[in-house]
């Protein structure tokens, strides 16, 4: 029961991928788009449940961007130190608790006035702007 709910599950996943690896077009293509961004810490959200599910704790960012995850090549990351990486022109912070019970996410800009968003363990994602950036 437990191997078909985490195959259901990550079927899911890889279909939700699919969905968001449709060509969007931008002026450029080393910009993360805002879409894109949202999708990306969504799925990490998934992805963590998938390993909290199999293993009783959450993931490392080493983790969740496994192979056998597959996160969208399209967002590959460029680098990486541990709990953070660089996604195109975004800023990716994955720290998880000591216990693997808890972890927290932030997607922002490298610069600029970009949406920033912050997620935790709630699946529950806050997008926000810096303090001082102009409002559309």
């Amino acid at each position: 029961m437990k191997k078909r709910f985490l195959l259901i599950l990550t079927m899911t996943v890889a279909a939700a991928i699919g969905t968001v690896a449709v060509p969007v077009i931008q002026d450029s293509q080393n910009q993360l788009s805002s879409r894109q961004a949202l999708s990306l810490v969504r799925t990490i959200n998934t992805v963590q449940a998938i390993i909290k599910r199999s293993r009783s704790n959450y993931g490392s960012l080493q983790d969740v961007v496994k192979p056998e995850f597959q996160l969208d090549k399209s967002l590959s990351i460029i680098s990486s130190d541990g709990s953070s990486a660089t996604v195109k022109d975004y800023r990716l912070s994955l720290v998880a608790s000591v216990d693997g019970q808890h972890y927290q996410i932030s997607l922002h800009p490298i610069s600029g006035c970009g949406v920033s968003f912050f997620t935790n363990e709630s699946g529950v994602i806050y997008q926000g702007k810096a303090l001082g950036c102009p409002t559309p």
